[in-house]
């Protein structure tokens, strides 16, 4: 940004020179005005506010020593250099107490002066970025405190004892009624076991993205909050119309991220809409956990947004467990996983944990620390199992080490069971799967992979077979190449980003597996006979 100056002195010729001898553009300033006398740039300074002033001293009517006087009583901060033809102690002293930055005396050495402007608007440059750089730290610590608070109020953990700094506003206002949008990526903590910490990143990164674009666009005054990965609390201050935005914002953020995340049917949003409103300190706990609890004991296949409009929650979750209070997980649950895996069952290992999930659903279930921990405890119980049997694969029970470590909470730990039962490899002894299951196993693995550069030999081996085998028999059941079936996927999806996002061409390209857009536009072209843009165009005229 420019600096700004004005010019103040009687003498018209000097007043000419100083405007068009110094090279003021190429120190990037701008004259924003000339005046002829201290009364006339009194005005004018007040109303433009100059970041330099080029002022006389010795002017009819106000001179110039009168003028930085009054500007100095009004506020005015700009920095002065004083013009005078003559030397007089009085005129330096004056200078000094009105904090004047140079005194320089006629005739002006303009070579001179113009080596103490680029001194002076260097010095205001490095300022002004000194002092947005303070505002932008002071910005990001407000921020930090605000999402501190609110992360320990959502998780119980410690009182709000933060000390704000004077400039920080203190956000969480006692009696202000609030409600919450509880936004949670099911699958994605079985989808991300084995992920290192950049893919957590980038994928936490793109959904958190969208999904701040959706909120500040339906409301301005929410709180967005990342829970934990995979999971986002939207806090909204209840007053005005805020049913109606709360309602509109739930249905947007589903339909919206769900698109995102189409090209991957592992994972898929579910919003929970939380219609009760509560004071933050004392109450917004107890409906956050009731919001994950209706997520618990509803079907992940629903796609509808979830309503918490109960008043009272019968959700606990106490950090030790009431006398007398029998864990949900007993002694026979794990002599059955022992028994199916040492048997290479299953199913016998997915009716085990059916059963689990049903009585976490169930909705006077209560939950605690203890009950957690002995999930956690059948988890590891699960894994040196199927390790004495060799019924993992090596690089897969490092993962499920790793993501035991990561997981959070009693659903998480409840995936990670279901990950592992679904990879175990079983005992030679059982049949083995049919051409249809292998190909619609196949399907699904090449399914949410669209954007990667998927070929057929990992295909394959994922499957277990040599890619000859797998090319004729895909070509078989499918009617298709693995190459033709892969680009009628990207090319669907493609459409899809197109006619349901603003996308750019190159980012749909990209989200499909097309590196290059001019390759990505020749495939579509060749298989819609016409042009990405054209297609999208097509479709908005459409609708």
């Amino acid at each position: 940004m420019n600096l700004t100056a004005m010019l103040v002195d009687d003498e018209l010729p000097i007043l000419e020179n100083l405007n068009y001898i110094l090279p003021w553009e190429e120190m990037g300033i701008e004259i924003t005005g000339t005046a002829r006398s201290g009364v006339e740039a009194l005005g004018k300074v007040t109303e433009s506010h100059p970041d330099i002033l080029l002022c006389d001293i010795r002017m009819p009517s106000m001179d110039g020593l009168e003028l930085i006087r009054l500007l100095r009583e009004q506020g005015e901060t700009c920095e002065i250099i004083l013009l005078t033809g003559y030397q007089q102690f009085e005129y330096a002293r004056t200078a000094i107490k009105y904090n004047v930055h140079e005194y320089i005396c006629k005739p002006i050495d303009y070579l001179n002066l113009e080596h103490k402007l680029r001194e002076l608007a260097g010095q205001i440059q490095k300022r002004r970025q000194e002092n947005e750089s303070q505002r932008y730290r002071s910005q990001e610590m407000e921020s930090w405190i605000r999402h501190k608070q609110l992360i320990d109020l959502l998780r119980g953990e410690a009182p709000l004892e933060i000390a704000y700094p004077a400039s920080v506003p203190e956000f969480i206002t006692t009696g202000t009624p609030y409600t919450l949008l509880l936004v949670d990526a099911v699958g994605y903590f079985r989808h991300s076991i084995g992920w290192s910490e950049l893919q957590h990143q980038r994928w936490h990164e793109t959904v958190s993205s969208r999904l701040r674009e959706v909120a500040e666009r339906i409301m301005d005054d929410c709180q967005i909050l990342s829970t934990r990965k995979g999971e986002w609390c939207i806090l909204l201050e209840a007053s005005g119309e805020w049913k109606r935005r709360s309602e509109e914002l739930a249905h947007q953020l589903c339909l919206e991220l769900n698109v995102i995340l189409s090209l991957d049917s592992s994972v898929k949003v579910r919003v929970v809409q939380d219609d009760v409103p509560v004071n933050l300190e004392s109450k917004i706990l107890e409906r956050y956990r009731h919001c994950q609890k209706i997520l618990m004991s509803h079907s992940e296949s629903e796609d509808k947004v979830l309503k918490a409009s109960c008043p009272e929650t019968t959700l606990s979750y106490d950090h030790t467990a009431s006398k007398g209070a029998n864990s949900w997980i007993t002694r026979e649950d794990l002599e059955f996983v022992t028994r199916w895996i040492r048997q290479g069952n299953k199913q016998g290992l997915r009716d085990v944990l059916e059963r689990l999930k049903q009585q976490m659903g169930n909705s006077g279930q209560s939950f605690n620390r203890i009950d957690e921990t002995n999930l956690r405890f059948m988890l590891v119980h699960m894994l040196r199992e199927l390790r004495e049997v060799q019924a993992l694969a090596e690089e897969h029970e490092v993962n499920f080490w790793n993501a035991l470590q990561g997981a959070v909470s009693m659903r998480e730990l409840l995936e990670l069971a279901e990950v592992v039962t679904h990879a175990c490899q079983g005992k030679q002894t059982q049949p083995r799967p049919s051409v249809s299951e292998l190909i619609l196993s196949a399907c699904e693995y090449m399914d949410a992979r669209l954007q990667q550069d998927l070929g057929i030999d990992e295909v394959s081996d994922w499957l277990g077979i040599s890619p000859g085998y797998f090319c004729q028999l895909f070509k078989t059941q499918m009617g298709v190449t693995f190459v033709e079936y892969m680009t009628q996927k990207r090319m669907e999806s493609a459409a899809l980003l197109l006619t349901t996002t603003e996308w750019s061409i190159t980012a749909i390209g990209e989200a499909t597996g097309f590196k290059e857009r001019r390759y990505f536009s020749k495939v579509f072209h060749k298989h819609f006979h016409m042009k990405p843009s054209e297609y999208r165009q097509s479709k908005q005229l459409g609708s």
